[in-house]
């Protein structure tokens, strides 16, 4: 049930003492305190028979429809009393679209259009900022959409925010003229803000062409990510060094040059060799010095030749074979008093000192079978490479083998020919023992059968072996023509080795 403040009922009550006159109203014969209403609405469309002080819930009739005005959002919940003054509905001075007839107009008007082109019913303050913004000719991007509004609007109290320039300088001004560097007011910078800065961000300014103030001088490479105080000097911006050009790098880098090329007749034109992006990883030709950096000399730095500051030589090649300029005290180390050949390439790579490719066979003994794996060390004292052993030729084992032989053979008579038993590739003997003593029958056994003391193989008899054998002392072998017990008369009965006789 809708209430109507007492204060209407009075000025109702000042017009319509009684019923019956409202009710003329109606019909022209008396004054409706409410005035003349539309036609189609009389006093039932609000009142109940209760009394004048209850209206209906909800009222009789559509306001929209009758008045043209929806009652939408924060309207549907205000007094009819808060628009019709006097509770007077024929004498309504405000049209449905006219806003600023019950609103005071915070833009006082300097926005052009109708106010729900921004605003709504449901509250003054919510409005569509940046698609509203977007439409004043000003698109709020990058960081200006962080900015309160009021940062730009300082004038512009409870929202009353009026047209302002769209220029940079009219909000920037200050930024343009500060103390910062460079001093863009004094380098005579443009006040086009964009050309170089974007809305994100004041810092790195990506549009600015530094090759058009900067007499020809591009920044690039490394140079794009230089700080302006790292060449110029703040406020003004004033050239800490004078480059006559783009590639005139020494005229910024002096002292680099100083202290790596001093003295070694470099060209200053540091591009030859360097790069705009790093000093590291030059490109310089060594070969021009000479010298080419193969192998191995690649990834030294250069420090292990030159001195620095300057670059000066370590040691002095006569060309790009004379490695023992520079190696000396490795050749000293493993070939001194060898005579070895100081050309360190016939044996070695420029890869690495290991794995060299000597031909052993040059000093009359090639490295055949085990040899070829063994350390140099095991024939060769260090330094020097001086040898142990002092074989006269390539078969000359016992040289080498002395106490291996003295092991092995000693006393046995076996020639020190090593190779007719062994082989060069290990000391397991291929022996054919037929030329002293045929192995057959039971003498087909393992050496150790009959060589039982280890490293003694003597030659033996049969009466050596077999003197403890009963069967040699037998009356019967008394009788044999031609024995004796210092030959090897058995055979003539046992060829083969075996007791049964052959």
């Amino acid at each position: 049930m809708i209430r109507i403040p007492w204060g209407a009922w009075l000025a109702v009550a000042a017009g319509c003492a009684v019923l019956p006159a409202a009710v003329r109203a109606q019909d022209g014969r008396g004054d409706n305190p409410h005035g003349q209403l539309p036609k189609g609405l009389d006093c039932s469309s609000c009142h109940t028979a209760n009394g004048w002080h209850e209206l209906k819930s909800p009222l009789a009739f559509d306001h929209a429809q009758v008045t043209g005005f929806p009652l939408t959002g924060q309207h549907a919940t205000v007094t009819c009393a808060q628009c019709h003054l006097g509770l007077r509905y024929d004498q309504v001075h405000v049209a449905a679209a006219d806003c600023v007839g019950c609103h005071v107009d915070v833009h006082q008007g300097r926005l052009e259009g109708a106010c729900s082109r921004c605003h709504n019913t449901s509250g003054f303050q919510e409005v569509p900022a940046l698609a509203l913004h977007a439409r004043s000719g000003f698109p709020l991007t990058g960081a200006h959409l962080q900015a309160p509004c009021e940062s730009c609007h300082q004038n512009d109290r409870g929202g009353a925010f009026a047209p302002m320039a769209t220029d940079c300088m009219s909000c920037h001004r200050q930024d343009y003229t500060a103390a910062s560097m460079p001093d863009h007011a004094t380098t005579g910078f443009p006040t086009n803000c964009e050309q170089c800065h974007t809305t994100l961000t004041w810092q790195g300014a990506g549009g600015f062409d530094h090759a058009a103030l900067g007499q020809g001088f591009s920044l690039v490479g490394a140079h794009a990510a230089l700080q302006c105080a790292s060449c110029h000097i703040a406020p003004t911006g004033a050239l800490r060094f004078t480059a006559t050009s783009q590639n005139d790098c020494v005229g910024c880098h002096q002292a680099q040059f100083t202290s790596a090329h001093s003295g070694t007749g470099f060209p200053s034109s540091c591009t030859d060799c360097h790069n705009v992006n790093s000093w590291a990883d030059a490109t310089f030709d060594h070969s021009q010095l000479g010298f080419a950096l193969l192998g191995a000399h690649t990834a030294l730095p250069c420090s292990s030749c030159h001195i620095q500051p300057g670059n000066a030589l370590k040691f002095t090649p006569s060309g790009q074979n004379d490695c023992v300029a520079c190696q000396q005290a490795q050749y000293d180390q493993a070939h001194a008093g060898s005579g070895f050949s100081t050309g360190c390439s016939t044996c070695h790579t420029v890869n690495s000192w290991s794995g060299a490719t000597f031909d052993h066979s040059t000093t009359g003994f090639a490295l055949l079978g085990a040899h070829a794996t063994l350390q140099c060390s095991s024939c060769h004292v260090q330094p020097g490479n001086a040898l142990k052993f002092t074989p006269s030729g390539q078969n000359d084992c016992v040289a080498c083998h002395q106490a291996d032989y003295n092991r092995v053979h000693s006393g046995s008579g076996f020639s020190t020919n090593c190779t007719d038993c062994h082989t060069v590739n290990n000391w397991s003997a291929n022996i054919d023992h037929t030329s002293f003593f045929p192995l057959t029958g039971n003498h087909a056994a393992s050496c150790a059968t009959c060589h039982t003391t280890s490293g003694s193989y003597a030659i033996f008899t049969c009466f050596q072996c077999h003197a403890h054998d009963q069967s040699i002392m037998d009356p019967k072998h008394q009788q044999v023509n031609g024995y004796s017990y210092d030959s090897n008369a058995c055979y003539r009965c046992h060829p083969t080795g075996q007791r049964s006789g052959g």
